[in-house]
């Protein structure tokens, strides 16, 4: 980029407000040497990384890059071999550890940055330095006395030996032997050697050796004789400390010598990344947005304000590049045309630095490869140029150079010169740019260059507006009608007499009248018309921020909808798991069911074939009966099981369910939940909960999940004999309950006192033994309410105390 436009636009004003947003030198060094990019992709690149490090900043706050630090001489060092001092590695140790603090800060944001955060991949890791520097360097750049043990061990012996030099000095200093000779009882230290002041006219006197004098010679620093052989080994051992502080030093110089290309590359990134949030701090400061650019030379400044102007500043709107390629730019002096000229140059450089503008959503920057500016009054004495050689050189540069990828800024040109031949000079100028395919803004006082845009091809004409009532410029710039240098109204309004007014307007001739009073009308024509333009434009914004809040809501909605859908689904997932996990639960519990029904048919046919044994023949009619509906029942049964297998899901044919109504112990009841018949144990609770017998389950079930079953009743007619004859009892006087469960005890139970009574046992005794007392209890409490149990009590004695209970039973005639 040409330097003198860098100079021109105050481009280095820019750099500077830049330096001073960096965090470090490194950074500040990069913004001191920023310059424009002229590839598009470079330029997109950059803008890009800086609208990602806003974002970060607004979701995590400010980058942690403090105590990064320029330490790529030191690195070098040692990379050769050379032993750094402590404070090198301090700052050396600070920003390999900024540099972390950098990477975690990028890897924890969750914002959508790539750009950014794929820089922390290249921060190196550096934790082995930052321990050894640490564990043997302290804040004041001082080698630990822990860095080594053979550290530790020598600073404790020199400070041994010190305080025992300082007890022998401090033995003499209080003599009253050397008292005279003493010029001021304090040791000090000279040459390395504790040593006392003494009165030069008894340096004679006082045996020692003299290593120093005062200015004025009247006091001598002799070091006694007594602490000679100590200060020698004070001396040995603090070469020993430097030795094996250098030892130290050594190692850790190693240390970042072996990780030399790693830490210089991690510099130059640190340096890269404080750069990007300075260009974002920046941006921020200025309420910055990142312009939209392209290479097709077209550009469209919306509300662009001046980055150096402090206070209240004027926007300016400047398009060129669609409709025309070329703008003249007129009004009267200070109006506004060189800041709104220096405006759209300065804007266009920080553009391609990567810099976010002052400038409204929507505005639109082209990328130039050349950006050429001839603005202010450089005349030279010493090579002897007037004003409009000035300008010419300049203008001739440009010509050299300039093609159809450059923007040329031009401020009064052909000025300095004769009008008529000046103004020819810039139509020429403008013809020739115009044809290489330039992009052109231009400001003049020339009337003729006006009439000129109204009637080359490409050329727009524009202007600065002046309040004539105040004689203040407004500073807004209007395209499509030209300026007028209003000197007539400026004069009116200063006191000119209308006379002399009137003759100049008489000089002008009535051309020139007449134009300017078209242009006047043209002036307010566009105002208007501004001013409509402006009123269309909110109109438009206004609309396109409800079209945004309406397209994310609409986008909020799909991703509601979305996340309701996902939802559903997972729901319908988890409903389908646990179906499955029921229906195995239930095949597993009919299975269990099955199983123990086989269970109860065997014990009730090996309980009838024993009381086959001693019944009359009648009876034994009955037993097979019994036995065969049995057989059936459990034939059924695995032939349900069997289909269920296979169907995989059970499939137990509920039955008639009734009303429930006071149900009492011994009803036969449905639990619904797991379509299990079971036998009522207690009524239902004052919470409406009923204990039930299911197989060898005991469960506690809500009233509402039960249905009364009415089981069939089996009616046989048969005439029982009076009285059966047994020659011995086949169930034994006493049950053991030892080692089995509260429900395995409580089955047990109920089967042993059924066979009891068949057997017509009047006393018996259940051994449930004494261990935790819970079968016991369950024992006591299902005695209670049994039909056959006429009363119970504990066994006493060697009945078997408390480890066994005593049942009398009783039977109806």
């Amino acid at each position: 980029m040409d330097t003198r436009t860098l100079r021109v636009l105050e481009y280095d004003a820019v750099r500077e407000r830049l330096r001073d947003c960096a965090a470090s030198s490194l950074g500040k060094a990069l913004a001191d040497r920023l310059e424009p990019e002229s590839e598009f992709s470079e330029v997109s690149r950059l803008l890009a990384e800086t609208t990602q490090a806003r974002a970060v900043l607004a979701a995590g706050g400010r980058a942690p890059l403090g105590g990064l630090h320029d330490v790529r001489a030191q690195v070098l060092n040692a990379s050769r071999g050379g032993v750094l001092s402590e404070g090198d590695l301090l700052e050396i140790a600070d920003t390999v550890y900024a540099s972390r603090r950098m990477r975690d800060f990028l890897l924890k944001s969750d914002v959508d940055a790539p750009l950014v955060r794929g820089m922390a991949s290249d921060l190196g890791l550096f934790e082995d330095i930052e321990r050894a520097v640490e564990s043997s360097i302290d804040n004041r750049g001082e080698v630990l006395d822990s860095a080594t043990d053979n550290l530790r061990e020598i600073r404790a012996k020199i400070r041994r030996l010190q305080h025992t030099t300082e007890q022998r000095l401090n033995a003499i200093l209080h003599s009253t032997q050397f008292t005279r000779m003493i010029q001021e009882p304090i040791v000090t230290v000279r040459s390395g050697r504790y040593c006392i002041p003494i009165r030069s006219e008894f340096k004679g006197e006082f045996r020692g050796i003299v290593h120093d004098s005062s200015a004025s010679g009247a006091t001598v620093f002799m070091e006694p004789f007594g602490v000679v052989e100590i200060n020698n080994e004070i001396r040995e051992t603090r070469a020993a400390e430097e030795r094996e502080v250098r030892r130290i030093l050594a190692r850790l110089s190693a240390m970042v010598g072996a990780e030399t290309e790693t830490i210089l590359s991690t510099i130059d990134v640190l340096a890269r990344l404080d750069l990007i949030f300075a260009r974002a701090a920046l941006a921020d400061s200025m309420e910055a947005v990142e312009p939209d650019i392209n290479v097709k030379g077209e550009v469209d400044l919306i509300d662009a304000r001046h980055p150096l102007l402090e206070g209240r500043v004027v926007p300016v709107s400047i398009r060129m590049g669609e409709e025309f390629n070329a703008l003249v730019l007129t009004g009267p002096n200070t109006g506004g045309k060189t800041v709104s000229l220096k405006t759209v140059g300065l804007l266009t450089l920080m553009a391609q630095s990567g810099i976010h503008l002052p400038v409204a959503q929507g505005s639109r920057v082209s990328v130039f490869r050349r950006i050429f500016a001839d603005i202010g009054d450089e005349q030279s004495i010493q090579q002897s140029l007037s004003t409009f050689s000035s300008h010419m050189t300049q203008i001739v540069n440009v010509l050299s150079s300039a093609d159809g990828s450059s923007l040329v800024l031009l401020d009064e040109i052909g000025a300095g010169t004769d009008p008529a031949e000046g103004s020819a000079l810039a139509k020429a100028v403008m013809i020739e740019l115009l044809r290489r395919g330039c992009r052109v803004i231009a400001t003049t006082h020339y009337g003729e260059l006006k009439t000129f845009a109204y009637t080359q091809p490409g050329i727009e004409n524009a202007s600065v507006e002046f309040d004539a009532a105040t004689l203040e410029p407004t500073f807004e710039v209007r395209i499509g009608t030209p300026g007028s240098s209003n000197a007539f109204a400026i004069a009116a309004r200063l006191g000119l007499s209308p006379e002399l007014l009137r003759q100049a307007a008489e000089m002008m001739g009535e051309d020139q009248v007449e134009l300017h009073e078209v242009i006047q009308r043209a002036e307010r024509d566009q105002r208007d018309l501004a001013q409509e333009r402006r009123e269309a434009a909110r109109a438009r914004r206004e609309l396109e921020a409800t079209r945004a809040d309406y397209d994310k809501l609409l986008g909020d909605l799909k991703s509601k909808r979305r996340d309701m859908l996902l939802e559903a689904r997972r729901e319908a997932r988890r409903i389908v798991s646990r179906a499955k996990q029921r229906t195995e639960e239930l095949l597993n519990l009919l299975r269990q069911s099955v199983q123990e029904a086989r269970q109860v048919k065997d014990a009730i046919e090996r309980e009838a074939a024993q009381v086959a044994q001693y019944a009359p023949p009648e009876p034994a009619e009955l037993v097979r009966a019994v036995r065969h509906e049995l057989t059936e029942i459990a034939d059924e049964a695995s032939e349900a099981t069997a289909e269920l297998d296979e169907a995989g899901a059970p499939s137990t044919p509920e039955p008639e369910p009734e009303p429930v109504g006071d149900l009492v112990r011994g009803d036969t009841v449905l639990v619904r939940s797991v379509q299990q018949r079971g036998s009522v144990l207690d009524p239902p609770d004052e919470n409406g909960q009923v204990k039930v017998q299911v197989g060898l389950l005991r469960l506690s079930v809500p009233l509402s999940d039960l249905a009364l079953v009415r089981e069939p009743a089996v009616t046989i007619s048969r005439a029982r004999p009076d009285h059966v004859s047994v020659s011995a009892a086949p169930v034994p006087a006493e049950l053991h309950l030892r080692g089995l469960r509260v429900d395995a005890a409580l089955y047990e139970l109920d089967r042993y006192l059924d066979r009891a009574a068949v057997t017509r046992h009047e006393r018996v005794r259940i051994v449930h033994g004494k261990g935790t007392g819970a079968v016991r209890a369950a024992v006591h409490e299902r005695l209670k309410d049994h039909p056959l149990v006429q009363s119970f009590r504990l066994a006493v004695g060697e009945e078997g105390d408390s480890g066994a209970t005593i049942v009398e039973l009783g039977f109806s005639s």
